[in-house]
């Protein structure tokens, strides 16, 4: 039937309606999430007007900013990087070009490292040096001071630095050492051949074990804290957690972060186009890792097992043996287990959101319109914010009238999600471009309608990285620490808050429990995803389907 002319189909319009609001919808939500919160807590100092009720500070001015705890962030940073760094080029050789027995000891621990929260890092420590044969001693003395703050930071910073520095060594083929040592003759030409070759690797690792050195919240908020030594991250949190509320000092301080941050990534740019190259190419011959000598071998175990003790042995033997009542030296109080349902709850709910709004984010930027690429690009940059700093924008942007979320658990869960859609854009982005965009086209060419194309076409294919990117989201929100800090609603703390607050109180032996419990809880979730996935791949196809 002609339509007549000047009319579209109702349909059409319909779609047509259907398509703009689904491409209003990223940006929107990301305006929302980021730019919004982001936008106006950095532009605070200028303009005291965008701040809520009750703020306090200099307009314009840095009056009544903690100078000492930017110089102590930034010296800090400093130590903890420049002991960091070289440790994991040295890691990060062995791994590469030499073979010898426990090199995967060292690997799960340095993925140990990484996962381990570092406020239960440091609970572990301090339960240590709170034993009564250690307590006056020098070693707690050091602990109990910055030299324990550098330390703890340069753990934490160690896998960082050990990933940069093996890709990297990866990346030197074989070819490039025989050129060198045909071409130069002195040995230490070779070795500063090499070095140039690496120093993008530095770079790398200087920026990203700096930026994580003072953007950390949880060794401030424990240590840092017992040890009343001001840091950037828990100064802005003391801002915002105490009365009078300082608004506008808190935000310069978070300028402060992301200056630093900045000047880290200029060094990293720097040197990357200064002596960066393509290492890899099409006659690239791979540099075969060799076995150690026996020397090797015994100072190579010797630094794992030093490592693995260091890093996760002894602090984690310490939390149990806290968690059995071994190190209680108070009378026992009740461990806020109800903080494992509150975590349980939010991390559910933020972590399906975050997973399904990164999905959408993906499916978007295939059409690679220019809203969906600046949506890429805030995202991108929200990776660089601190979880404090997020956290700080949400108390300023959503504490007011028309929008008066601060206080609530809604508030919590959309900063969870907000924290968590970059790292899951980033996990999910390439088993969803394995799926090809012909499947939904020829559904939708035969008439299957949208429902019935997400649940029998996309939802099979895409089932197992959904699960896997809502397991990994929920882990991360379960324990985390600096956006709960400032956003928990009252009465309903995460499992964070609750540890760090028996930690601050001295109370090792309810926080390890509650620690503990957490982590067993986490792995139990996890290990029914893993059997809800293997049991959905192993079932049979039905008879229906293959005739």
């Amino acid at each position: 039937m002609v339509q007549p002319r000047g009319r579209r189909p109702m349909t059409q319009g319909r779609h047509g309606l259907q398509g703009h609001l689904q491409a209003l919808l990223v940006p929107a939500a990301f305006v929302l999430l980021f730019v919004y919160p982001i936008g106006r807590l950095l532009l605070l100092p200028w303009l005291p007007s965008l701040g809520p009720a009750g703020s306090t500070g200099s307009t314009g001015a840095v009056a009544g900013l903690p100078w000492a705890a930017i110089g102590n962030t930034l010296r800090l940073g400093l130590v903890s990087t420049l002991l960091a760094v070289p440790v994991g080029l040295a890691l990060g050789w062995l791994l590469e070009r030499r073979r010898w027995t426990g090199q995967s000891v060292l690997i799960l621990t340095l993925w140990l490292l990484f996962l381990t929260p570092s406020y239960l890092l440091t609970t572990g420590w301090q339960i240590v040096f709170s034993l009564p044969m250690l307590h006056r001693s020098t070693l707690a003395g050091y602990f109990f001071a910055e030299p324990g703050i550098v330390a703890l930071l340069a753990l934490k910073g160690l896998p960082f630095a050990t990933l940069a520095a093996r890709a990297s060594w990866r990346a030197i083929g074989a070819e490039i050492l025989d050129a060198a040592r045909m071409l130069v003759v002195a040995d230490w030409r070779r070795r500063w051949v090499l070095l140039r070759l690496l120093l993008p690797a530095v770079g790398s690792a200087v920026a990203v074990v700096f930026i994580e050195s003072i953007q950390e919240f949880g060794i401030p908020a424990t240590l840092g804290a017992q040890i009343h030594l001001p840091i950037i991250t828990y100064a802005i949190y003391e801002r915002l957690a105490t009365t009078p509320v300082d608004f506008v000092n808190a935000a310069w301080l978070s300028w402060s972060l992301v200056a630093l941050a900045f000047v880290a990534a200029a060094v990293h740019l720097y040197l990357g186009s200064r002596y960066g190259g393509a290492l890899v190419h099409g006659r690239q011959r791979a540099q075969a890792a060799t076995a150690c000598s026996s020397g090797e071998r015994v100072a190579v175990q010797a630094a794992t097992g030093l490592l693995a003790g260091l890093g996760v042995g002894i602090p984690g033997v310490a939390v149990v043996h806290a968690a059995l009542g071994s190190a209680q030296t108070q009378a026992p109080l009740p461990v806020p287990w109800d903080s494992l349902m509150h975590s349980t709850v939010f991390a559910s709910i933020g972590a399906l959101l975050a997973a399904a709004l990164a999905m959408l984010l993906i499916v978007r930027q295939r059409r690679r319109s220019r809203t969906t690429l600046l949506a890429e690009g805030v995202s991108l940059a929200n990776m660089a914010i601190p979880g404090l700093v997020l956290g700080a924008a949400y108390v300023i942007a959503f504490n007011s009238r028309w929008l008066p979320f601060y206080g609530t658990p809604a508030l919590l869960v959309i900063a969870y999600v907000a924290a968590q859609v970059p790292m899951l854009v980033r996990f999910l982005q390439a088993p969803m471009g394995q799926v090809h965009q012909n499947l939904s086209d020829a559904a939708r060419l035969h008439g299957l309608p949208w429902a019935t194309r997400a649940v029998d076409i996309q939802a099979p294919l895409l089932l197992s990285p959904f699960l896997w990117g809502w397991t990994m989201a929920f882990g991360q929100i379960f324990f985390e620490l600096p956006v709960s800090e400032l956003l928990y609603p009252a009465g309903h703390a995460p499992v964070g808050v609750a540890i760090v607050a028996l930690n601050q109180s001295l109370r090792y032996t309810e926080a390890s429990r509650l620690a503990l419990a957490g982590i067993g809880l986490c792995l139990l979730i996890a290990g029914v995803v893993a059997l809800a996935l293997r049991l959905a791949i192993l079932q049979p196809i039905p008879k229906e389907a293959t005739s």
